[in-house]
């Protein structure tokens, strides 16, 4: 089972290597961040023994493993820490349960950040 889980991380570690970027995300990337972070709980249901009911607790657990918490090293960089953890907590909510249900969570929109002061 552990071995899922490595290959499952090592394939998401590889795409946050593409994905990453030095400045702030625009709002279009946070929602493609959501978005695979969905695909990766029914990923993760996927590969799961045939007769998994989708287990919160062990869901929680293979999130752990594979992000080391709401760390989210595949997460696009946000400069404002309480959006940056609003975002890693909302993918760490989707991959959850569309880990459980085998389906991906919708995406909600979120909310531009309001600009700067000029």
């Amino acid at each position: 089972m552990l071995k899922r889980y490595a290959a499952v991380a090592l394939s998401l570690s590889l795409a946050a290597l593409l994905t990453a970027c030095s400045s702030s995300a625009a709002h279009e990337e946070q929602m493609e961040y959501l978005r695979k972070m969905a695909q990766h709980g029914v990923e993760l249901h996927a590969v799961k023994s045939p007769g998994f009911l989708g287990d919160r607790e062990e869901c929680d657990d293979a999130y752990q493993q594979i992000y080391a918490g709401p760390n989210g090293h595949d997460a696009p960089h946000v400069e404002d820490h309480a959006e940056e953890v609003a975002l890693l907590k909302e993918g760490e909510r989707l991959f959850i349960e569309s880990c459980v249900n085998g389906t991906p969570s919708p995406v909600s929109a979120r909310t531009e950040p309001a600009s700067p002061p000029a």
